[in-house]
């Protein structure tokens, strides 16, 4: 049989820079029942173009639901489609067998001279540890999970050859500590960098998960997740506590290079009454600097996530100016406040400067700064 998978967010996203994991496993699946397995786009298989569609089965995979997908793909009979993008919430699992095969990291290879940002591709043993959550929250994909429950051990997706590893995990410190210690057990074994993608529950977090989490081999960024205001009395003494035990052992380290980034996800533009309103957006727009601020008093670096209604609101340029502030790839936050960052010259401002011209309650936010 000849099979192709077609990455959906790789071929229609700018920039894409994160494999398809369940795509990698129906490779090795495939594979290892000795079928021809090929990573291709959709112009392979259009059938206004000149390609021949001679595949016996294809499967289409995307994460995000914004990822552009052609029509004429639902139309093919041997096409097959999955993952969130796709259907959200209401995405079904892998089978079995598929779920636990070993990821092929040989996917993409044919196709890493065109990534820019290839170390995902290339340097990673990429899994899960465990999935679900039991949060609830209304915009994940998992909102309709009830437990953290063990997936796969670390050996089943670990390839020696990767420098690091990246777990996807939804929600690990959900586990008890008998079995998330296992998992980092296993971690300091392999004594490689790691980690976890997914915004880790820091409202799970105490002293000695700290100390153990601080013991191994982290890579890159802490990522946390403050999504909902409501949640701000449990959240932030917890950010206290990691920030200070942090700190507290960056002081009696001489090499300052091992210290890494604290970066805390915030989701914004939700109106859980589902009004969204102009008065839901100017509270919506005062609760996020209100997180930022937080964020800063603590050390943590804010990730701003909007919510798809964001780019229908009329105040979209200001979501998307502060994006630019706090997300940018060269950490404007850590060299501008607000206010400088707006002066700078090198985004369009003009919308935002106006804005905070009429809401002079949130001129205190302008000035903060990493």
């Amino acid at each position: 049989m000849k099979i192709g998978l077609i990455d959906n967010d790789f071929v229609s996203r700018d920039n894409h820079n994160f494999p398809n994991l369940a795509l990698m496993k129906l490779s090795t699946f495939h594979k290892q029942k000795g079928n021809e397995v090929e990573l291709i786009g959709f112009n392979e298989i259009n059938p206004n173009t000149l390609f021949g569609n001679d595949f016996d089965e294809i499967f289409v995979s995307k994460a995000f639901t914004d990822s552009y997908t052609p029509d004429y793909i639902f139309k093919l009979g041997n096409v097959k489609v999955g993952g969130t993008g796709f259907y959200f919430d209401k995405a079904l699992p892998l089978d079995y067998e598929i779920e636990h095969s070993k990821p092929d990291y040989s996917l993409y290879n044919k196709v890493l001279h065109t990534i820019k940002k290839k170390d995902f591709f290339t340097d990673y043993s990429i899994g899960f540890t465990t999935r679900g959550c039991f949060r609830h929250c209304p915009f994940c994909v998992n909102k309709n999970s009830n437990k953290v429950e063990l997936h796969s051990p670390i050996d089943e997706f670990y390839d020696p050859t990767k420098k690091k590893l990246a777990m996807l995990d939804d929600n690990v410190l959900g586990l008890p500590n008998k079995e998330l210690y296992k998992i980092f057990d296993r971690l300091e074994e392999i004594n490689k960098p790691f980690q976890y993608r997914q915004a880790m529950d820091i409202r799970l977090l105490n002293e000695e998960r700290i100390k153990r989490l601080f013991k191994l081999k982290y890579d890159n960024n802490y990522y946390f997740a403050f999504d909902l205001w409501k949640n701000r009395d449990v959240i932030e003494p917890k950010m206290k506590l990691f920030s200070e035990m942090y700190m507290s052992l960056k002081a009696t380290k001489k090499h300052t290079k091992h210290f890494i980034q604290s970066k805390m996800y915030l989701f914004t533009g939700l109106d859980e009454a589902n009004n969204y309103d102009e008065s839901f957006w100017l509270q919506d727009l005062e609760i996020l600097f209100k997180r930022i601020e937080i964020c800063l008093t603590y050390g943590f670096s804010p990730y701003v996530m909007r919510f798809e209604t964001v780019d229908k609101s009329k105040f979209r340029k200001i979501y998307q100016n502060i994006c630019q502030w706090t997300n940018h790839p060269s950490m404007i936050i850590g060299k501008a406040t607000f206010r400088e960052f707006l002066e700078d010259g090198t985004f369009s401002t003009k919308e935002t400067k106006s804005f905070f011209d009429k809401q002079k309650h949130l001129w205190k936010y302008l000035d903060l700064k990493l």
